[in-house]
């Protein structure tokens, strides 16, 4: 049985966009009658032709299929053939690892070897590191066992080491050893140091040692690593490059800033003073620009005077400017006179900007005279850097001029005014008295921005009247300032105030209801039970929203039919209010009426009501969140987490651990903050599975300081048997709980 004769005549044109066209029909027909042709084209000197076969094979991976492409790995005449092979089964995946490692078995062409053993590696399935251990063991070629032990790299398995480290002992050929260095790298475990240390002794292997210790980013080798910095005679960027690597390693937060601050330490005491000319030469001839990167670092690192010139020139270069800026943070006070002189004589506003930040970072007493004329420059972004920059340094003299910004024409410079002459009061209590006559004074002001932050201020520092004055201006003519004074008084939860904010309820300003809305959710008044309620009929839809969420804080079984009212016809906003309020009032009348939300085709309005859940009582609303845990949409999934948690009932645990390995990362996450609500010692072995995934990592770290008496004898256990991965991360969680 063949193709049709008259495609085949096309396959075999000399017409190239005539054999795609042959390829183009063969590859849409699952009829096995054309696979000698596919087969055929699968070689054609044509990419495009190949790449039409290609598409047409992956789509049909029937056995048969991968049993062609495994023997047209075989064809060495054809590059383009075994090329166009490999991308197949590679697109075919999982289907083919079986007959990939059934031919692996008894396959005696070396180069057909090397094409199966590069595609386990880049497919990892279980079944192909198994069959690469054993090659490893019993293949004697020196190229398919480097392509082995590179496969091997690629699965990241700390399992490997012991292989790994065996053909470091055994076997004597260097290329070999490069190459098991290098999977080393990959694999990124600390276990294998003591075994590839000794081998920057063999020049050739200095490279690979140096760039498997950056990417196994062990602390432990800072030592060995400016050793080899400080000892040979060249500047060595590859250790260089390693210790950044180390700086910049991903950890838990607990490690992180500790290690950093370690090795800058480490650093700027070993750093060859004589080296830095040779740093800055090569920052200025390598067209790179991570290595341009890592010697700015370095440079900021080193504290050395040569350096800030060369950190202040690249804070101009776009593609340096960021590194640069956190460089002259890193050098510390000594950059200071030099970053104000760059300051005083900046004309881009993008290096101004990026000044400031340093300044605010690094800043002492004698920045303020640069920093001054900042204060009245035209681009608002300036501004307010200036105006945040001057709270940042301890002097009480800036705060004139701060009080000169409350009326800035850009609101967030008001605001940084705000709070930087509220954040010098706290640290200078001598100046409040000072601060609070001129606050005074600013009140009486007819300019609304002066009167609204001066207001802020007031409240800020507590000064003496400031309740009167509150009650005072939530009575102005201008619904601006009584919307802040109302906004202000919510940060107190005091019984002089309840009177006028229910009074506010009724205000003609929607933003001054709004704002007496939310300033009455901390007090809770009695009398503002029913104005509330009555709120939930305003025209305005945000109104109606904050009045339902009131209600929620009440907690008061006369909201509950008022609420009910609402939850049908109203927009989203209002019925996702009204249901979180329902959930609060933990009244089991409102089950029913969840339930039904919860079969709404708004995953909004479903994952409320998976929420609202969690406070209501009864075995079948445990049942629905336990069911909504396996449900399709992450967004519920990670709801009905959430919600076991705050119900705290341990017949949860089973399904929040199974939860942990959700595929979803944000539903992994409220599994940990649930566990956390519900903490518990059989959940100690799902924890701690779980610091192998990085993005729950911190969170984990987390619960177990939080729950440190709970945990903490369970940890040291598990200390003292991990493998040399986890057991950093454990020694960091234990020094954390003891803090």
């Amino acid at each position: 049985m063949t193709a049709d004769p008259q495609i085949i005549e096309q396959a075999r044109s000399a017409d190239p966009d005539a054999r795609q066209k042959a390829a183009y029909l063969v590859a849409q027909s699952t009829d096995e009658r054309n696979l000698p042709l596919m087969f055929e084209l699968l070689g054609d000197k044509d990419w495009r032709v190949r790449k039409t076969i290609v598409d047409g094979l992956v789509r049909d991976a029937r056995p048969i299929i991968v049993d062609g492409l495994l023997n047209a790995l075989t064809d060495a005449e054809n590059a383009g053939k075994r090329n166009s092979s490999t991308e197949a089964l590679m697109r075919i995946g999982e289907p083919a690892i079986a007959p990939i490692v059934d031919r692996l078995r008894d396959e005696a062409d070396v180069d057909v070897r090397l094409s199966l053993v590069n595609l386990l590696g880049d497919l990892r399935s279980p079944e192909g590191f198994t069959m690469l251990l054993d090659l490893l063991q019993r293949d004697r070629d020196i190229n398919v066992a480097s392509s082995v032990v590179s496969s091997l790299g690629k699965y990241r398995d700390a399992s490997a080491l012991p292989h790994l480290m065996r053909v470091l002992r055994e076997r004597e050929d260097l290329w070999l050893k490069f190459h098991v260095v290098e999977a080393v790298g990959e694999i990124g475990d600390r276990a294998a140091l003591p075994a590839i240390l000794p081998l920057y002794a063999e020049k050739s292997l200095r490279k690979p040692v140096l760039e498997a210790i950056g990417k196994i980013a062990d602390v432990g080798t800072v030592n060995f690593l400016l050793r080899v910095i400080a000892d040979e005679e060249k500047l060595n960027l590859t250790a260089l490059r390693a210790l950044v690597r180390i700086a910049e390693a991903s950890k838990p937060r607990i490690v992180e800033q500790t290690e950093r601050h370690l090795i800058q330490h480490r650093f700027r005491e070993s750093f060859p003073r004589e080296k830095i000319d040779a740093l800055i030469e090569h920052l200025h001839t390598t067209p790179k620009r991570e290595v341009k990167a890592f010697i700015l670092k370095f440079l900021g690192w080193s504290a050395d005077e040569r350096a800030l010139p060369v950190l202040i020139t690249h804070l101009e270069h776009p593609d340096t400017s960021e590194v640069a800026a956190q460089a002259l943070i890193d050098f510390g006070p000594g950059a200071v006179l030099k970053i104000l002189e760059a300051l005083r004589n900046a004309e881009e506003d993008e290096i101004v900007a990026l000044l400031l930040r340093v300044v605010n970072v690094a800043g002492s007493k004698e920045a303020i005279p640069s920093i001054l004329p900042f204060l009245d420059h035209d681009n608002s972004m300036i501004r307010r850097l200036a105006i945040e920059t001057l709270g940042e340094i301890p002097d009480p003299a800036s705060i004139d001029y701060l009080l000169a910004k409350l009326d800035d024409p850009d609101v967030a410079s008001q605001q940084a005014a705000v709070n930087s002459i509220s954040a010098l009061d706290v640290a200078f209590p001598e100046i409040e008295n000072d601060v609070l006559a001129k606050i005074r004074r600013l009140l009486q002001s007819h300019s609304t921005p002066i009167k609204l932050n001066s207001l802020s201020v007031y409240v800020n520092i507590q000064g003496e009247g400031y309740h009167d004055e509150l009650l005072l201006a939530s009575k102005d003519s201008d619904p601006t300032i009584r919307q802040k004074a109302i906004s202000l008084m919510g940060k107190f939860g005091e019984d002089r105030f309840a009177d006028q904010l229910v009074l506010s309820l009724a205000d003609e300003a929607t933003s001054v209801r709004l704002a007496a809305i939310n300033a009455i959710v901390r007090l809770r008044p009695e009398t503002g039970l029913e104005p509330l309620i009555s709120s939930l009929d305003d025209n305005d839809i945000w109104i109606r929203t904050a009045a339902a969420q009131a209600l929620g804080e009440y907690r008061h079984p006369a909201s509950i039919e008022p609420l009910m009212r609402h939850l049908t016809h109203d927009p989203a906003p209002v019925r996702i209010a009204v249901i979180d309020a329902l959930g609060k009032s933990e009244d089991a009348d409102v089950k029913d009426v969840l339930f039904r939300c919860l079969e709404e085709p708004d995953p909004e309005i479903q994952r409320a009501a998976m929420l609202a859940l969690a406070r209501i009582p009864g075995r079948d609303a445990f049942e629905r969140l336990l069911a909504a845990l396996g449900g399709t949409d992450w967004r519920i999934r990670a709801a009905a987490a959430a919600a076991l948690g705050v119900r705290g009932d341990r017949a949860a645990l089973p399904a929040l651990h199974r939860a942990l390995d959700d595929a979803d990362t944000y539903v992994q996450q409220s599994a940990v903050l649930a566990l956390d609500k519900v903490a518990d010692r059989s959940s100690f072995p799902y924890l701690f599975k779980a610091l192998e995934n990085a993005a729950i990592l911190d969170d984990v770290s987390e619960v177990f300081v939080r729950h440190k008496e709970l945990y903490r004898d369970l940890l040291e256990e598990a200390w003292r048997t991990a493998d040399s991965r986890r057991e950093v991360v454990i020694a960091a969680i234990l020094a954390a709980m003891h803090k």
